[in-house]
């Protein structure tokens, strides 16, 4: 069986990486870009390793940790973060009864009323969910405001499934109980070269079978069988192969467009703005988040809090991410930083400028409809594979794609005449 993979993230390296483990090397990965990694990648500036905003390694998957630990060494960190909301930083995540004693009495009393008098509405949207779950109180204080500012329309036109997906809680009681995956409190990270030392581990093991600069621009169903003809594009020159296969973490609606079947799912992009930081700390936060709607920026990671073995002590880089992009410009990132007192222009020694094109899938009203499309359009293409948050129109961590990656293997090696995936037989390099 001949193997097409679309994209060198962590989805298609770690699906090649357990087809090699499992002694299948009939594969391509191809990627478009220069680089590795996609969205865990990982780069070196000013002596400090960066990441895409800010990722964490949490499961509660003994055989996908255990996979992802005997890549590279890693250290066991306790969870630092934060929210600034109205003028105050509170625990992340929310801890209501933190935010009914911080915010007595008039925030904290609209919260406890409008959750005990609570009416119960048809969980059609986002908004309606959370009004069932928490009141309106603790939806107007948090989630609609930071809901809105992520996706960038109103709170009753984002799709339940997000609300279900995201929240991972049930109300108030869980909210106090904390007991969900939300609620993690240690996490792993790389030693060294940061989050994207994950990804480049697992691209050593399969490099050999990676195109890079490598463009997919035509894709057609071959007739009377599974297979696929790939157009692919490398600098002025284009060729194509055929795969009995293909797996693909291309963006949903490029990918389908290319199949004939247009779709109305919408990404959202993301700038993130790196600033060297004339101090050895901002905040002592592996990451927070800027809860108001009057901020543009949605989170700020300080990539030395995860790891200073290697950086500058008299310095440090903080990365805000913002999704409402419309108007961006450095120094308002700038403006809110010091609107908050974390620091003074005077701070910024140097900055870095990255867009994500594709950030954030907007789970819009017409989720639902536009992944019934994508569901039966698959069930007509059984060896066409979508893996990762683009191709699968679907916010997910690394440990979540990388299960998905060891699913697909499996899938494909049952296929070949194999029986399951073979693992990996190193031990979890913990320091």
């Amino acid at each position: 069986m001949k193997i097409g993979i679309l994209g060198a993230g962590v989805a298609g390296l770690s699906v090649g990486h357990f087809l090699k483990n499992s002694g299948i090397n009939s594969f391509t990965i191809f990627e478009a870009s220069d680089l590795v990694g996609g969205l865990a990648r990982s780069f070196k500036w000013h002596g400090f390793d960066c990441d895409l905003a800010p990722h964490r390694l949490y499961t509660d998957d003994d055989i996908v940790k255990d996979e992802i630990l005997a890549l590279t060494p890693m250290h066991k960190m306790r969870r630092e973060s934060q929210i600034f909301i109205r003028g105050k930083w509170i625990q992340d995540p929310v801890n209501a009864i933190e935010v009914i004693f911080k915010f007595f009495p008039q925030d904290s009393s609209r919260i406890v009323w409008h959750y005990l008098f609570r009416s119960q509405n048809p969980e059609t949207n986002f908004e309606n969910l959370v009004l069932n779950q928490f009141g309106k109180g603790l939806n107007e204080f948090f989630f609609k405001p930071y809901s809105e500012k992520l996706f960038g329309i109103p709170a009753d036109q984002i799709s339940a499934v997000w609300g279900r997906r995201k929240i991972r809680v049930g109300g108030v009681k869980d909210i106090i109980r904390r007991k969900s995956r939300l609620y993690f409190k240690e996490f792993y990270y790389p030693v060294s070269q940061g989050y994207g030392a994950i990804t480049d581990a697992l691209y050593s093991r399969v490099q050999k079978n990676v195109k890079l600069n490598t463009r997919l621009i035509g894709i057609d169903k071959i007739p009377e069988t599974q297979g696929y003809l790939c157009t692919l594009q490398r600098g002025d020159k284009t060729f194509a192969e055929h795969f009995d296969a293909i797996v693909s973490s291309l963006p949903i609606n490029y990918l389908f467009h290319l199949l004939g079947q247009p779709l109305k799912l919408r990404f959202r992009s993301s700038i993130q703005t790196y600033l060297l930081i004339n101090k050895s700390y901002v905040t002592r936060n592996h990451w927070f988040y800027m809860a108001d709607d009057s901020f543009k920026i949605n989170r700020v990671a300080e990539f030395k809090n995860f790891c200073d073995l290697s950086a500058p002590e008299d310095k440090t880089v903080i990365c805000t991410e913002m999704t409402n992009i419309e108007g961006y410009s450095e120094d308002q990132v700038i403006r809110e930083l010091q609107q908050i007192g974390l620091i003074h222009p005077k701070d910024v020694i140097d900055s870095k400028i990255i867009q994500i094109p594709h950030a954030y899938p907007i789970y819009d009203l017409d989720y639902e409809n536009q992944m019934e499309i994508v569901k039966s359009f698959c069930a007509k293409h059984p060896n066409l594979y979508l893996i990762g948050r683009n191709a699968q129109f679907l916010h997910q961590d690394v440990d979540e794609i990388f299960a998905s990656g060891m699913k697909v293997a499996e899938d494909l090696l049952r296929q070949n005449g194999s029986i399951e995936v073979n693992f990996s037989k190193a031990k979890a390099n913990v320091v």
